[in-house]
């Protein structure tokens, strides 16, 4: 899914720069960590809304932290719930971990490296869209108080429940969210998601309850979006997003 970023750079029509670690080993936990580490750092810095894309789920840890952690909430659109830990994967799968990573649940210590990043509330995060959940997974997330809701219908009440807590949202968008019937965002695509109008009307709810503070498009491979169609509603996402910045 590396290859995602620049087809979407591509139908954005903007130049984006590319983050690269800063270590010379090649680890696929620490390097991913060495990523966020200098991703937080270039959002830091850097004027505007930033857009990341990104192959992997795991650049939210880097985002959030640069856009700074206080008075922020995530919404997670995913076919996966992305709440795994390294005690209860059975994949094995970094990229599964990526919402508890970002709420504290593991890697606590990794995480703590990375400029700016502090343990997003559980409670300021919502799970939106997704049907292919980890055993065990959806039930962590009740009993953990991260929000789950799984339409139009059942967000719109989760968002106005979150605005009462927090003035700033991050847009996470894992675009295999999209139902499979529009198209494959990638190998993990699965029938019975939202609709690209349901994404766009969601983001739409956010702009209007919320300061939006970073927009991400992630784990999108091209490879399976020969029609472009999938490319075509990232961009969409991320526009509907800049509208209300």
């Amino acid at each position: 899914m590396g290859a995602g970023p620049a087809r979407l750079t591509r139908e954005l029509g903007v130049d984006a720069e590319q983050i690269e670690p800063r270590g010379e080993f090649r680890a696929e936990i620490g390097t991913a960590f060495d990523l966020y580490r200098v991703l937080a750092e270039r959002v830091r810095d850097g004027a505007g809304v930033p857009v990341v894309l990104a192959g992997n789920c795991g650049v939210c840890v880097g985002t959030a932290a640069g856009v700074g952690m206080e008075d922020l909430a995530v919404i997670w659109f995913d076919a996966h719930g992305d709440f795994m830990t390294p005690e209860t994967t059975t994949s094995g799968f970094l990229d599964g971990m990526g919402l508890s990573i970002v709420t504290g649940r593991c890697f606590r210590k990794l995480a703590k490296s990375i400029p700016g990043f502090t343990p997003l509330p559980h409670d300021r995060a919502l799970h939106v869209g997704g049907r292919d959940w980890s055993e065990g997974e959806r039930e962590d997330c009740h009993r953990e108080r991260v929000g789950v809701a799984a339409d139009v219908a059942t967000t719109i009440p989760a968002l106005d429940v979150l605005a009462e807590r927090t003035s700033r949202i991050l847009i996470h968008v894992d675009l295999d969210v999209i139902d499979s019937k529009y198209g494959k965002a990638n190998h993990y695509a699965v029938p019975g998601g939202l609709s690209p109008d349901d994404v766009v009307r969601i983001i739409n709810i956010c702009g209007e309850r919320f300061k939006i503070a970073a927009v991400e498009l992630a784990s999108y491979d091209p490879s399976f979006d020969t029609a472009g169609t999938i490319a075509k509603a990232g961009a969409r996402f991320v526009k509907a997003a800049l509208s209300f910045c």
